[in-house]
């Protein structure tokens, strides 16, 4: 067998998606699939992707074009049988995805803001019951803190992937933690952020215990 020389892209670690087109393709089951449980991990074929899913190699092939014209997949490498058949290698651009809070609701047609004021208001049953009339604070602190958690985390490219793609799952993803946590801790504007979420949190806290104290 042979293989292409050609220079294949960088995979990053992890990568926000904010493009509402790209999130609706995934939203399709058998996408997802391919993406979030097989090209995250490895390249595989449009064969190989058929057996495991289920699939005809017409659908997959189908679904591989459209996920290639996002760039959520690329052709890693192509390697040639002793038949002379061309076997082309797809992968994910990234081992790990998020999506943007307001790209993600508004592509399933839901209101970005309402879904964060459900998510905060309950936050109650953890006795941090934040006033009516602070909830779009409340908004405004998260969505900040999230996407700039979401910037810095997919910028921490990893530098040695034939070292990378050599450790377990189990072990990637912890050093993905431990290296995504050292990022954020080393940017000033997200410590800012975080502690003004939290400070909003631990008023909001007080305010509720002594609601019940004085009842």
């Amino acid at each position: 067998m042979s293989g292409s020389k050609k220079r294949k892209p960088r995979v990053k670690d992890m990568e926000v998606i904010e493009d509402k087109k790209t999130i609706k393709l995934l939203m399709e089951p058998t996408r997802s699939k391919i993406v979030f449980d097989y090209l995250v991990r490895d390249a595989m074929t449009v064969k190989q992707l058929s057996v495991v899913t289920g699939k005809n190699p017409g659908t997959i092939l189908h679904h591989i074009q459209k996920l290639k014209e996002v760039g959520v997949v690329f052709e890693e490498r192509t390697e040639a049988t002793q038949t002379g058949i061309v076997q082309r290698y797809y992968r994910a651009s990234a081992r790990e995805y998020r999506m943007g809070i307001s790209e993600m609701v508004q592509a399933t047609g839901d209101d970005a803001t309402k879904r964060l004021k459900s998510i905060i208001k309950s936050l109650s049953v953890y006795g941090i019951d934040i006033p009516q009339d602070q909830i779009s604070k409340a908004v405004g602190l998260l969505t900040a803190m999230i996407g700039r958690e979401n910037e810095i985390s997919s910028s921490n490219l990893i530098v040695n992937e034939e070292e990378y793609d050599k450790l377990s799952s189990s072990v990637r993803g912890d050093a993905s933690r431990i290296m995504r946590r050292f990022a954020l801790e080393e940017d000033s504007q997200y410590k800012e952020l975080r502690e003004n979420w939290h400070a909003f949190l631990s008023l909001a806290r007080s305010h509720y215990r002594k609601g019940v104290t004085n009842e």
